[in-house]
């Protein structure tokens, strides 16, 4: 299997899981750790990143244009024919449209994973986090 097929199945594999995460989570299902360091419920996170306190119509243009941004350098890199970051665009635009969708449909993002009662994230926070990071690595110029 090609590394970018590989790469591409992961990312949609990832989505996937998001989804039904949230759904598990939107449906009151609960767990916890041995010892309460991770707990999975729902939380509904009105805020930006990291539960930040920012809401309503800010945070909702403020997710659309960084979602438009970053598909404009998708479009800019693949009309040049430059796929080498493909896969990291998968990742980000793919959980950015998990966490919009939620905002959209719910009216908040769905958060599950609750770490050490401080930070409660999901898995397109990590696939966000995953392909930014991995557009700074592979960042043109680059090797």
């Amino acid at each position: 299997m090609k590394l970018q097929t590989r790469w591409t199945l992961i990312a949609l594999g990832a989505f996937a899981l998001d989804r039904v995460l949230k759904q598990l989570a939107l449906s009151g299902a609960q767990a916890e750790t041995a010892l309460g360091a991770l707990r999975f419920e729902l939380f509904r996170n009105s805020g930006i990143a990291f539960s930040l306190p920012f809401s309503g119509p800010f945070v909702w243009l403020l997710s659309f244009v960084i979602l438009a941004f970053v598909v404009r350098l998708a479009y800019k890199d693949f009309r040049t024919r430059h796929y080498k970051r493909a896969e990291a665009y998968l990742f980000f635009i793919l959980g950015a449209c998990s966490n919009l969708f939620d905002r959209i449909v719910y009216g908040f993002t769905v958060d599950y994973a609750i770490f050490f009662q401080l930070s409660a994230v999901n898995v397109a926070d990590a696939m966000i986090v995953a392909g930014a990071l991995w557009l700074v690595l592979k960042a043109p110029g680059k090797k």
